[in-house]
């Protein structure tokens, strides 16, 4: 974070100073009392599970420049407003959100990218990130820093040499996209779909899409929108065409579309076009959808000027992130795919139909477990998870959590195994017989872990895979 001064801060927040010095410098902003720097301001927020209200003691024992506080927090500001720089807000993660918008209006010639979507929000940020890197610094937000706490501290690590910024914005309740828009104020959005996520509130694909286009409501009037023509949802917008549009797809009815796609078990192949051009790409990541993302961001980056050969090498270069698709090979050729990141309906099919596809012949073995937030409905998707998969030429599924109990049921695969518990699937799976033919898929959404059950069953193949090195080389 570059320096500013605490009365910019207090402006910006229309905050009440309990009067100390509003000129001094300030070098950050902390909502954790632990890890607070000397000379940082320090928001009390109030969460789920704490009240950061309980530790500002704590922050100005460590040197805090001032704590921003809740007016109707009177007890636990009171002991501190004698000695203590206390900034009185009406709530406190609606000013740290108005003070991460004033502090971006600094970089005059940034460029802002908005993303959200039901999946691939944070491949597309990372393949768009990497073509940025092309011609200068970029910065994204990290991890799941997405949500009304997470982007406004990402704003925060702006600097005045980096010329793009990428932000994912995710939401679990209504009217979040439309804070964090509003907030950002992007000179471009991308959507990447819609899908059947976070139905728990939104109940429906048009309940996620009233919500997810917000986002184009707060594009700069001068700014251009990113449409997915392949979704049914989003290429009916008409409302906002004053804005400039670049459309894209996995045909030609786009703008920037995908030709000759080849599927591997190690990437995947495609031939990227925008207008009369075209360039080849092979991105290292699987799966149809991915292409989709790929084509997302090309967009995008085409509506800033790079180039397609800037635009492949950014494709090509880009690292995958953690627990989505990410492919592991042990010594004895056995493939172990961790997509535990997240599931939804939409996105475990996706993820199924890509490993098919990318491992034409081998042996498809797929770990699930429960896809949260379906609302009242969730038994019905699991259920129909399973009459998917009866489609599916899949050699053994494994499944775990209490909702996976309905895909069972609607299961006619013999190989079908199902435990409440991931310790006795692990069992179970350390019982099967495994070779250079098999590949694993490990998916569900996130409160489930079932990354640890990857990495246990990982370990296990690979003990097994060791022993296997020593008896053939003592032969």
């Amino acid at each position: 974070m570059e320096p500013f001064r605490l009365k910019d801060l207090i402006c910006s927040i229309s905050g009440k100073f309990i009067p100390e010095n509003p000129d001094v410098p300030i070098k950050g902003i902390s909502i954790d009392s632990r890890t607070i720097q000397k000379d940082e301001v320090y928001f009390a927020i109030q969460g789920n599970r704490y009240d950061g209200h309980n530790f500002i003691k704590e922050a100005l024992e460590k040197g805090a420049a001032a704590a921003v506080c809740s007016k109707n927090k009177p007890d636990f500001i009171k002991p501190f407003i004698n000695f203590f720089p206390i900034i009185i807000v009406e709530d406190t993660i609606t000013a740290l959100g108005e003070f991460a918008k004033a502090y971006k209006a600094k970089f005059k010639n940034l460029k802002i990218v908005g993303i959200t979507g039901s999946n691939g929000k944070t491949t597309t940020k990372e393949i768009l990130v990497s073509i940025f890197n092309q011609k200068g610094k970029s910065l994204s937000n990290k991890g799941n820093f997405n949500n009304r706490i997470g982007l406004p501290l990402s704003i925060f690590n702006l600097t005045s040499d980096i010329e793009h910024a990428v932000f994912e914005m995710g939401t679990s309740v209504k009217g979040e996209i439309k804070i964090l828009s509003e907030i950002l104020e992007p000179d471009t959005g991308i959507i990447t779909n819609i899908g059947f996520s976070h139905l728990e509130t939104f109940i429906s694909k048009e309940g996620v899409f009233e919500e997810k286009k917000n986002l184009f409501d707060n594009i700069k009037s001068n700014g251009f929108l990113i449409i997915n023509n392949d979704d049914k949802f989003l290429n009916t917008i008409s409302k906002y065409r004053h804005h400039k549009i670049i459309t894209f797809a996995l045909n030609a009815t786009a703008d920037v579309y995908a030709k000759n796609i080849m599927l591997n078990a190690e990437k995947t192949d495609f031939e990227l076009f925008y207008k009369d051009d075209s360039v080849k790409v092979s991105m290292p990541a699987k799966g149809n959808f991915n292409v989709l993302n790929a084509l997302g961001a090309a967009s995008c980056a085409i509506g800033f000027g790079f180039s397609l050969d800037e635009i492949k090498c950014g494709i090509e270069t880009f690292i995958l992130p953690k627990m989505r698709m990410e492919t592991y090979i042990t010594k004895t050729g056995i493939v172990l795919i961790n997509d535990t990141y997240n599931s939804n309906p939409s996105s475990v099919k996706e993820s199924a139909e890509a490993v098919l596809q990318s491992y034409a012949g081998k042996k498809i073995n797929l770990v699930f477990g429960d896809m949260f937030e379906l609302g009242n409905k969730s038994a019905d998707y699991h259920f129909q998870l399973g009459k998917f998969l009866n489609l599916q030429n899949i050699n053994s599924i494994y499944l775990t959590g209490e909702m996976s109990l309905y895909t069972k049921k609607a299961l006619d695969n013999k190989n079908a195994f199902y435990s409440k518990d991931t310790d006795t699937l692990l069992k179970k799976l350390e019982r099967i017989t495994v070779d250079a033919d098999s590949v694993f898929l490990f998916k569900a959404s996130r409160g489930m872990k079932l990354d640890k059950l990857f990495t246990k069953f990982h370990n296990v193949l690979k003990r097994r895979g060791e022993r296997c090195c020593i008896i053939y080389f003592i032969i």
